[in-house]
């Protein structure tokens, strides 16, 4: 099989747990690129943070960030985005604005939160992304009438709240409430919701169309639950060894963990017979 696009996360597959690329990594990727095979980063990170590890490793090729929800190479120009309407994001404010939650709003170039009840949630929250800090984030008193006042869309709006019931309640209503958008449990206590349909793979997907290649001709990998569906789907599945049992069930391959060069080590295996694509 001849492979032509590789797609990799980048938290807990590219990087290592200090968050840092590895030379063998950078050296791997090199390797792949100068055998013509696509090379794509596909993140749950915002685009500038994205953009910067696809700086470090010299790629060309549009990202897929946002958890699929922006594909593009700059920021003014994406070729791809799935976004949250306005209108609804207003009434998600509205709505979400009646408990004591955190509430973070985000696009491609900044995040509007609201000001907390809980002060400790600012820190968990910001922290907790693991996002640099020149990603802006404003905060405001009320986020319903700020969005009635500028407009935006939304790529993601992450919930977080103290009380487990609340957020279970909380997940329940946005079936029954919001049926445009998709719904999932980061934690016990965070919640991220995104316009239907909106996905790692849908992002991927659409990529891949953009250049002519075919699902079976991808070779994807990850470490998280957003990751199963495209390592599930792609020609060749890889998940980390220090993926979850979901994801590793989904591959058709595991590598070493981030922490043992598993992205350099599956590159080499994979590629090092494939002669150059043109």
């Amino acid at each position: 099989m001849v492979y032509r696009l590789l797609a990799l996360d980048i938290d807990g597959t590219l990087l290592n747990s200090s968050n840092r690329l590895d030379r063998q990594t950078k050296d791997a990727i090199a390797y792949a690129v100068k055998k013509g095979i696509v090379v794509t980063l596909v993140s749950e990170r915002h685009f500038h943070s994205a953009a910067k590890v696809a700086r470090a490793l010299r790629l060309t090729h549009p990202i897929i960030a946002h958890n699929g929800a922006f594909v593009s190479s700059s920021i003014d120009h994406p070729v791809y985005t799935s976004k949250i309407d306005h209108s609804v994001l207003i009434q998600l404010a509205e709505y979400l604005e009646t408990y004591p939650c955190q509430i973070q709003i985000s696009h491609e170039r900044l995040s509007i939160s609201n000001r907390p009840r809980q002060k400790n949630l600012i820190a968990k929250m910001t922290i907790g992304m693991n996002e640099p800090l020149f990603y802006p984030v404003t905060y405001v008193d009320t986020l319903s009438q700020y969005l009635l006042e500028n407009y935006e869309g939304a790529t993601d709006v992450k919930v977080k709240l103290k009380d487990e019931h609340v957020i279970d309640e909380i997940e329940k209503a946005m079936g029954d409430y919001f049926p445009s958008l998709d719904v999932s449990r980061t934690s016990s206590f965070d919640l991220t919701l995104v316009r239907k349909g909106t996905s790692k793979f849908n992002g991927l997907l659409f990529f891949a169309g953009q250049l002519g290649i075919p699902l079976h001709e991808i070779v994807a990998v990850g470490d998280g639950s957003e990751d199963a569906e495209m390592i599930e789907k792609a020609g060749l599945g890889v998940a980390m060894r220090n993926a979850s049992p979901r994801v590793k069930k989904s591959a058709g391959w595991i590598t070493r963990s981030n922490d043992m060069d598993g992205v350099a080590y599956a590159v080499r295996e994979i590629f090092r017979k494939q002669l150059r694509v043109h």
